[in-house]
C-alpha cells in the first residue's frame, strides 16, 4: 500500500467517502460490512482504498472511523 499519499473526498449529496491509497488504479470491491467497502488490486490483493456509504450514519453509530480489514 501507498501509505505516503491518501486521497479522500466525500460526496454529501451521496453521503459518501472515498478514500485512496495511492495512485488510482484498477481494483475489485469487497464489502466488509454494510457501509464499508474495501477496494483491492486484483493481482495483488493489496488494498487500494476505502469507500464508506451512508457516511453520516456511519459515524453517528461508530463515533470514530476504526476499519479493520480481513488479511488479503
Amino acid at each position: 500500500m501507498e501509505k505516503d499519499r491518501i486521497v479522500m473526498s466525500y460526496d454529501k449529496d451521496a453521503d459518501t467517502v472515498y478514500i485512496s491509497f495511492g495512485k488510482p488504479r484498477k481494483a475489485v470491491s469487497e464489502e466488509i460490512d454494510p457501509y464499508v467497502i474495501v477496494r483491492r488490486d486484483p493481482k495483488t490483493k493489496e488494498m487500494v482504498g476505502i469507500t464508506i456509504t451512508n457516511f453520516s450514519k456511519y459515524f453517528e453509530t461508530k463515533k470514530r472511523l476504526s476499519i479493520e480489514t480481513p488479511a488479503s
